[in-house]
């Protein structure tokens, strides 16, 4: 409950902004979309929660919380358009960002570009530092603070970088060299940003402890600039709420936290809608699902067992690691606005590229003149060009125009031939990243339900069950917004990891409880920081292990209190996890403890934003039609399309039908039986379900 006022969840999409108003009670007051503003997005964030409030009938002041999921720390590494970065690292190691880790995608190519983010710092502004910590913790090399001094200086005067990352040889394990690092920089840089890579991820591989820590700083000032500024402009706007920020492990926390590490905001964005299914999956008995969200510009697609998002620490973002807690989500170019086109080969590409929001697709008449997902769907008939989310008028004859000079004549093909080659492709990319999900962790697809959502979501899953053989789809009430909705259930979350390297046999459950307890009082202060009571919240801590010998780890809870048996559990359950992952365990090969991390939680208020409907006898009313083309074989074929709002609990159908809400549009293929459960979900069920 929020017994104040109104809580807002504001997702920026590349196409779109959704918004979604929580009432005091609990109650949904108001979804919409509006379209995203690049490059300057919170001017479509402030035209977006106008909307809705205007929608909802209810004023700015009556806000008492805003949870935002922001895209500034992805667009800002994917433009390079960061800070200008210096690196502070132990002499004789000053080229750990330029090696990399050795890894080559493409082995054959002499031009191919280096995967290392080589655009962070160029060489001479990766400066080494007299001093050596050896693996253990212990001083080799005392920190030489005048030749520190003078390199910090040759970065600030000389090459003028706003911010200074600092990257010791095992400070993961003694921070000590790191933080005396700091407090000589600010006592004589005043004003300078800077990271310690021992505070962003304490634990070894140097490599991707700087990738990460150089993301951290790189993005820090942009996000606090973003931040403050968003702040100015909502209080302008009548809205005097704290502000709470999506991170990539599926929590939320203030501002004041998350300017200390804004790297967790990198994949903000995709976590929102992947609480928001487990949530709305749980509520409707389902807590075994796949999410599919596709909106404008990619699709991602997320593994979801026994109601719970599977969190990693071994995540990437393009092919740069990024060893951060985040919800695991695969993220491939699929969205509505993926342009299509033929390549030299003669062959038919969907995505990655993307006409995004500005120009977007050739049917919003803004400039854009390639064909995309939406421009195919709007030929074949599944989109009301008048209704379309976001307010967007669509002009057929554009999209049609756009895929015959681009697809349809190269190809000697018809335009509704080339449309269904587009949706073909795509709905394949997307069953292929699905696959990638679930059967890479260990788990068969055919168990979990699809839930699909984001605007073009629906529209495409019908296909994408199909082709990966699951029976079941889950399709939220409000499948566009649900990204703004996840984030008005996702919890207040705080995390902290350490390094702890050791044998199972060696190692003992007091050292254990220990580290866990001094992890837990650093969450535990972060709460404090965000006003949350140590009270209102859960505790929990994992281990990262392997066997002896691999160099991938899997991660296991220990509970939220450890026991005397606390190593004997841990191992006992990474045992059963690597038998889950790799269908394989050894019980008699030595285990090893790599790193132990702690949580705090703060659940989200008990609203009731999935509240049960009565099952209703009223008949609905009789759907119009609409000439739809779902097979070139038979072409067009008038269609039943009903408008979703109006289907009661209980509701029965078979397909082919069209769904429409002003957020998105649901297409239920042939064979597929859909009926409205008591939540207000459409669940459709595929044909060999039922036989």
């Amino acid at each position: 409950m929020n017994p104040q006022g109104l809580t807002v969840g504001i997702d920026v999409g590349g196409t779109f902004t959704d918004v979604f108003v929580q009432a005091p009670d609990g109650a949904l007051l108001a979804a919409c979309k509006a379209p995203s503003t690049p490059p300057d997005f919170a001017a479509g964030l402030l035209h977006g929660v106008a909307a809705a409030l205007l929608q909802a009938g209810r004023g700015a002041e009556e806000v008492t919380r805003l949870i935002h999921g922001t895209t500034v720390a992805t667009n800002c590494i994917l433009t390079r358009s960061g800070a200008r970065l210096g690196f502070l690292l132990t002499e004789g190691f000053r080229d750990i960002l330029p090696i990399g880790l050795g890894w080559r995608p493409r082995m054959y190519d002499l031009d191919m570009d280096p995967v290392e983010p080589l655009f962070l710092a160029p060489r001479r502004r990766c400066l080494g530092v007299p001093e050596r910590m050896s693996v253990r913790g212990q001083v080799v090399v005392p920190l030489d603070e005048t030749a520190l001094l003078a390199a910090a200086a040759r970065l600030v005067e000389d090459e003028g970088v706003e911010a200074i990352v600092v990257c010791y040889l095992h400070a993961y394990v003694n921070p000590a060299h790191e933080r005396r690092t700091r407090e000589l920089l600010e006592e004589h840089h005043p004003g300078l940003s800077v990271t310690l890579s021992s505070e962003v991820l304490p634990r070894p591989r140097e490599y991707r402890r700087l990738v990460v820590s150089g993301f951290d700083g790189y993005v820090k000032p942009i996000v606090n600039r973003y931040l403050e500024g968003l702040a100015t402009r909502l209080r302008e706007a009548g809205v005097q709420a704290p502000l709470h920020v999506m991170q990539s492990h599926g929590g939320v926390c203030g501002v004041k936290n998350l300017i200390e590490r804004p790297v967790g905001t990198v994949l903000s964005g995709l976590a929102a809608g992947v609480i928001g299914a487990a949530s709305l999956g749980a509520k409707a008995g389902f807590p075994d699902l796949i999410s599919l969200d596709m909106g404008g510009t990619s699709a991602d697609v997320a593994l979801i067992r026994n109601g719970r998002p599977l969190v990693t620490n071994e995540g990437s973002f393009e092919h740069y690691p990024l060893n951060i807690p985040m919800v695991e989500v695969r993220t491939i170019g699929a969205g509505g606005s993926s342009i299509a086109k033929v390549d030299a080969g003669d062959a038919l590409r969907v995505g990655p590229d993307s006409a995004g929001a500005d120009p977007g697709p050739a049917c919003y008449g803004q400039g854009g003149t390639q064909p995309t997902v939406t421009d195919a769907s709007l030929v074949l008939g599944y989109l009301n060009p008048e209704t379309f989310a976001g307010g967007i008028v669509l002009q057929p004859e554009r999209a049609r125009s756009a895929i015959d000079e681009a697809v349809a004549k190269p190809l000697g093909m018809s335009v509704e031939q080339a449309a269904l080659g587009i949706h073909a492709i795509v709905n394949a990319n997307m069953a292929g990243a699905l696959r990638l999900i679930s059967i890479k962790r260990g788990y068969d697809p055919r168990d979990f339900v699809l839930l699909p959502f984001g605007g073009a979501g629906p529209l495409n899953a019908g296909r994408v069950a199909e082709a990966c053989g699951i029976r079941r789809l889950l399709v939220p009430p409000a499948p566009g917004v649900l990204s703004a909705m996840g984030l008005v259930l996702a919890p207040i979350r705080h995390e902290a990891s350490a390094a702890y390297s050791a044998r199972a046999n060696d190692a003992n459950s007091a050292a254990l409880a220990s580290i866990c307890a001094d992890l837990d009082r650093q969450c535990l202060a972060r709460m404090a920081v965000d006003g949350v009571d140590a009270t209102e919240t859960t505790a929990e801590c994992f281990a990262e292990m392997r066997y002896v010998g691999q160099s991938h780890q899997l991660e296991v809870s220990l509970g939220e209190r450890l026991t005397s048996d606390a190593v004997q559990d841990a191992e006992a359950r990474f045992h059963a996890a690597h038998e889950q992952t790799y269908n394989h365990r050894n019980e008699a090969a030595a285990v090893e403890f790599v790193a132990l991390r702690a949580t705090r939680v703060r659940p989200p208020p008990d609203a009731e934003l999935i509240a049960e409907v009565a099952v209703s006898e009223a008949s609905p009313p009789a759907p119009q039609t609409r000439r739809l083309c779902l097979a070139a074989a038979e072409g067009f074929q008038e269609t039943p399309v009903y408008e979703r709002a109006a289907l009661p609990p209980g509701f029965r159908f078979s397909g082919p039908a069209i769904l429409e809400q002003p957020d998105s549009t649901t297409l239920v293929y042939p064979g597929h039986l859909a009926s409205v459960d008591p939540f207000g979900n459409l669940l459709i069920e595929l044909e060999q379900t039922r036989r």
